[in-house]
C-alpha cells in the first residue's frame, strides 16, 4: 500500500461522520448488481497486489531461484512465485505459497484464457507446458492492468514489465488468498483514478464528466490525469468468491480443474482432494520404490490425500521431488504412498504446514503454524513420527541435524530438515552424517565461508575463482573497507561481493588473471591454481615428497605449489596416488583446505 493511500484512509477515518452520507451513497452504488454487496476494505486489495508488482519492477528486484523477497543489496530477490509470495507474507497472509505450479493450483478459484481477460487489477497470469502433467504452470506473473504484466523472470533478466500478449502467457487466474476486489465506483491505483463497473475497470467512456481512455485512466478536459479525490474514492470491495460468481454468471472464465490441463473435479472435497496425473502409477506401502506395491492407479483417478512425507527422490518428466503423499486407497480405505510428481491437488488438503526450524540466542527453536499442532523431531537422521520426541521448548544442542513434522488431528505435515552448525548457522542441503560435515562446521565457524542463500550451502558445487579469493580474504581477516573493488580485470564488476577481495589479493601478489585483463571469477578454480594461490599467500615451500602418479599432467608453473601444499598438509590426492591438477574443488572440499590452513598457521 502506498504512503499516499495510508494517509488517505487515515483522513477518511477522521472525517467518517461528515462523510457518512457520501459513503452510504457509494455503497448503494456498489450494490448495483443484484445479490452482491460490498463493504469497506478491511484487508489487502487486488489493487495493492498489482501495485506490488509495479513496485518490484521499479525497484529492480533481482531474480534468485527460490527467493521469496529477501533483501539483496539495495533491493530484494525472488523468483516468479516468490514475487507473489512476498506480497502475501508482507501482509501477514501465509495461505498463498509454494512454487509457480502449486501456487496456482492451490489458490486459483476461477481462471480463463487471455482472449477473455477481465479488466481487473491484480489477477495472476501463467505460462503452461502442455507436455508436463505434473507441473503444468511453469511461470507466473501479476497482471497490473492496461494489458501489462510484471514478473521476475530469469537470471540476468530479473523483473520484466511487458504485454500480457507477449512472452507466452496463456491464462489468467483469480486467486483467493484473502484479496479484496473493487466493485463499482472510483478507485485509486498507481497514483491514477480508475472507475470500476461490475467488477471491471471502464475504458473508452465518460463517467461523471471525466474521459476514461483505453488505458483505464480518467482524464480531465485539459488532458491531464484526474488527481486523487477523497470525495470520489470508493471503499466498496468484495472477496474473490463474489467476483468468481459474477464472472461465472457472465460466461467469463471456467471452473478450476475444467478445460485444458485440469481434471473433471469428480467427487466432493470431503472424499477426494486430488487426482492421479500419470498412467499406471504404483501406490507403495512406504514413500520409496523399494517398498511393496499396494495397487496401481490409472490416469485421472480421484483420490484423498491425508498426509505428506519426505521420502525417496523421484525423477520424472525433467522434474524431481522427495515429497510423497499419503493417500486413502479408493478400493479398500487402506493407506499408501504416491510420489507428488504423479498427483495434482484439486481441493483443500487440511494438513498442517511444515514446521520452521531456527536458531535464536543459543537455542534451536521449532515453530508450528498453530498452537493446536504438535511438533515431533529427531536428531539421529531418522524420519520423525508421533513416536518421536515432542517439541516442548527451545533446545540447547548444536552440531546436529534436526528433522521435524507437525501433526494435527492425525494429519502429518511435510518434513522440515535443518543442520545446525556449532556457531548456530543453519543449512538444509546436507546432514551431520555427510563426510564433510565437520569440515564445513569448522570453516563456517572460523568465518571463512557462508551460505549460498535460501538456507543452502551447496557443498557439492565447484567453488568459483571469485569465491575462493573471497574465502582467502575471510581467512586472513583483512579489512577490505579501504578497497574500492577496482582492478585491471575487466570481467570483475567492482560492485560485486568478491571484487574487493580480488583487488586485495592482486595487490598482494597472491593471484594472477588468466590474462592481463581477465580473471574469470565465475569459473571454477582448478586444483593446481588453488595450490598456487595458497603457496603465494602462505609463502610455502616444497619438501622432498614423492611425486603424484599423474605428475606429468601438472602444469610446470604449478608443480612446486602442488607439492608445497601437500607437504603443508593442506591437500591430498584424489585416489590411486593421483592429484587431478585440472580438476575442480567442491565447496565442501575447499572448507577442509581452508580449515586445515587456519588451524596450522
Amino acid at each position: 500500500m502506498t504512503m499516499k493511500r495510508h494517509a488517505t484512509m487515515k483522513r477518511q477515518a477522521m472525517r467518517m461522520f461528515s462523510l457518512l452520507l457520501a459513503v452510504v451513497l457509494l455503497l448503494g452504488a456498489a450494490c448495483a448488481v443484484p445479490g452482491l454487496t460490498a463493504s469497506a476494505a478491511e484487508g489487502v486489495t487486488s489493487l495493492e497486489f498489482a501495485e506490488h508488482g509495479l513496485m518490484a519492477w521499479r525497484d529492480g528486484w533481482v531474480y534468485q531461484y527460490g527467493g521469496k523477497g529477501e533483501p539483496y543489496g539495495d533491493t530484494r530477490a525472488s523468483d516468479c512465485a516468490g514475487l507473489l509470495y512476498a506480497f502475501f507474507t508482507d501482509h501477514g497472509i501465509y495461505s498463498c505459497m509454494g512454487g509457480a505450479s502449486s501456487q496456482v493450483r492451490l489458490n486459483t478459484i476461477w481462471h480463463g484464457s487471455l482472449d477473455e481477460l477481465p479488466r481487473i487489477h491484480g489477477l495472476s497470469v501463467t505460462m503452461m507446458d502442455p507436455y508436463d502433467y505434473q507441473y503444468p504452470y511453469g511461470h507466473v506473473g501479476i497482471y497490473v492492468g492496461n494489458g501489462m504484466v510484471t514478473d521476475n523472470s530469469t537470471y540476468g533478466t530479473n523483473m520484466v514489465y511487458d504485454s500480457v500478449y507477449s512472452r507466452g502467457w496463456s491464462e489468467w487466474h483469480l486467486f483467493d488468498c484473502g484479496l479484496l476486489f473493487p466493485v463499482n465506483g472510483w478507485y485509486e491505483f498507481d497514483g491514477n483514478m480508475y472507475h470500476y463497473t461490475d467488477y471491471q475497470y471502464d475504458v473508452d467512456t465518460v463517467v461523471d464528466g471525466y474521459t476514461i481512455e483505453s488505458d483505464g485512466i480518467a482524464y480531465n478536459d485539459d488532458g491531464t490525469p484526474l488527481a486523487y479525490s477523497d470525495t470520489l474514492q470508493n471503499e466498496g470491495y468484495v472477496n474473490a468468491a463474489t467476483v468468481r460468481d459474477y464472472l461465472k454468471s457472465q460466461g467469463i472464465g471456467y471452473e478450476v480443474g475444467a478445460g485444458y490441463g485440469g481434471g473433471n473435479g469428480g467427487g466432493s472435497a470431503s472424499h477426494t482432494n486430488a487426482r492421479v496425473t500419470g498412467s499406471g502409477v504404483n501406490v507403495r506401502s512406504q514413500p520409496n520404490t523399494q517398498s511393496s506395491i499396494l495397487t496401481t492407479l490409472s490416469y485421472g483417478t480421484q483420490i484423498l490425500v491425508t498426509g505428506q512425507e519426505e521420502g525417496q527422490n523421484i525423477v520424472s518428466g525433467g522434474q524431481s521431488s522427495t515429497l510423497w503423499y499419503e493417500i486413502v486407497l479408493p478400493s479398500n480405505g487402506a493407506t499408501g504412498y504416491i510420489s507428488s510428481l504423479y498427483v495434482e491437488i484439486t481441493g483443500d488438503l487440511d494438513m498442517p504446514d511444515t514446521p520452521v526450524i531456527s536458531y535464536e540466542d543459543g537455542y534451536v527453536t521449532m515453530t508450528a503454524n498453530s498452537e493446536e499442532e504438535t511438533i515431533y523431531y529427531t536428531t539421529d537422521n531418522t524420519t520423525p513420527t508421533e513416536d518421536s520426541t515432542p517439541y516442548t521448548g527451545p533446545i540447547y544442542l548444536v552440531g546436529l541435524t534436526y528433522r521435524a513434522v507437525s501433526i494435527l488431528d492425525g494429519q502429518k505435515s511435510g518434513e522440515a530438515m535443518a543442520t545446525v552448525l556449532s556457531n548456530g548457522a543453519i543449512f538444509t542441503d546436507f546432514t551431520s552424517e555427510d563426510w564433510f560435515f565437520k569440515d564445513v562446521d569448522r570453516a563456517v565457524g572460523y568465518g571463512i565461508f557462508g551460505g549460498s542463500g535460501n538456507g543452502s550451502f551447496e557443498p557439492t558445487e565447484n567453488i568459483s575463482r571469485g569465491d575462493f579469493v573471497k574465502a582467502l580474504a575471510n581467512m586472513d581477516g583483512v579489512d577490505l573497507s579501504g578497497y574500492t573493488g577496482e582492478t585491471a580485470f575487466q570481467d570483475v564488476d567492482p560492485d560485486i561481493y568478491y571484487a574487493k577481495a580480488i583487488q586485495w589479493a592482486s595487490s598482494m601478489g597472491y593471484i594472477n588473471g588468466v590474462s592481463a585483463t581477465a580473471f574469470e571469477p565465475e569459473e571454477p578454480i582448478s586444483r593446481e591454481a588453488m595450490c598456487v594461490i595458497l603457496m603465494k599467500y602462505g609463502n610455502l615451500s616444497a619438501g622432498n615428497s614423492n611425486a603424484f602418479a599423474d605428475d606429468s599432467e601438472i602444469s610446470s608453473w604449478a608443480r612446486e605449489a602442488v607439492y608445497a601444499c601437500r607437504d603443508a598438509g593442506l591437500i591430498s590426492g584424489v585416489g590411486n596416488d593421483r592429484f587431478d591438477p585440472q580438476g575442480y574443488t567442491e565447496r565442501a572440499a575447499a572448507c577442509k583446505v581452508f580449515a586445515n590452513y587456519y588451524e596450522r598457521y
